[in-house]
């Protein structure tokens, strides 16, 4: 599920549409038992357990990672990985935080709080493990957040909701800067090379669906494709092409899952050609044709 597809479950004032949804510990059990992804997603954990499993949609099923959440730790997920939560302990205290791109964007002003490399750390997808006062710290700022979100007739809600935001993401990266060994050899802005990264990574989750040219995404990042190819490569260790067609697949699949969406309308909605050209590329990434994975 996507955060857009959990919002029936939740009262108003605990998200702004597309932009930002906050669930605290009173509502957080309407969660167990869900997948969820397309969003940059927080997730404190203050008391109790929870299971979690983490796939990466960049990495094969085998990298898969499952681990036991306990009291006082966290997990910064980006969209392209899916998270599902389940064996919820009865004394679980727990938040969770959603925001889209444009919203982090546009609160933290390009700002990147705490190590620049964090971010890109897309392989390990660590839960991080904070002390008791840093939990408290977190889940005061988290508390400030949704009293913003719930007072829908303050004038200037926007801006505060983004502010505490703001707030909450510079004591993370406080947070994460103290436990860097070498926090004086820390540069002070992410590097180029890294930026274009994520930027890429961005944009593929965004543009997957009807884009497919690896031209769309080099003139998107004033780069020539075989700049940009150079670049992923190095830093990622796949190539552009592996990044969009994983991505695409993913999509195929969930979609093939569902036997009311006919093949034809997964081509299309996908923007192939044709159903032909649709399945030429499934079987060649997959192995097998759409219409053998479905029965299957």
């Amino acid at each position: 599920m996507t955060p857009k597809e959990l919002l029936p479950l939740f009262s108003p004032y605990r998200y702004v549409d597309n932009q930002i949804l906050l669930i605290p510990p009173v509502d957080f059990r309407k969660l167990e038992g869900r997948t969820i992804g397309g969003s940059r997603m927080f997730m404190l954990v203050c008391s109790g357990s929870l299971h979690v499993e983490l796939h990466n949609s960049l990495e094969s099923e085998s990298n898969d990672k499952s681990s036991q959440m306990g009291a006082n730790s966290f997990l910064d997920i980006l969209d392209v990985i899916t998270v599902r939560l389940d064996r919820f302990s009865p004394d679980l205290k727990a938040w969770c935080l959603f925001i889209s791109f444009e919203f982090a964007r546009e609160s933290l002003k390009n700002l990147l709080p705490g190590p620049p490399k964090a971010i890109l750390d897309l392989s390990r997808m660590p839960i991080l493990h904070f002390s008791s006062s840093e939990c408290k710290t977190l889940e005061q700022r988290l508390m400030l957040l949704e009293d913003s979100l719930r007072d829908n007739k303050h004038f200037y809600r926007q801006e505060v909701i983004k502010l505490y935001f703001k707030s909450f993401s510079l004591e993370l990266g406080n947070i994460l800067l103290a436990y860097e060994q070498s926090i004086d050899k820390t540069p002070a802005h992410v590097s180029k090379r890294d930026f274009i990264t994520l930027n890429f990574i961005k944009l593929v989750s965004k543009h997957f669906a009807t884009e497919h040219t690896l031209k769309f995404y080099a003139d998107k990042l004033c780069l020539s494709a075989k700049h940009l190819t150079r670049i992923i490569k190095a830093t990622t260790g796949k190539t552009p092409h592996d990044i969009l067609y994983k991505r695409i697949v993913q999509q195929a699949l969930a979609m093939l899952d569902d036997d009311r969406i006919s093949i034809g309308q997964i081509a299309e909605e996908l923007h192939f050609s044709d159903q032909a050209a649709f399945c030429k590329f499934f079987k060649k990434q997959m192995g097998i044709t759409p219409t053998s994975y479905r029965k299957r």
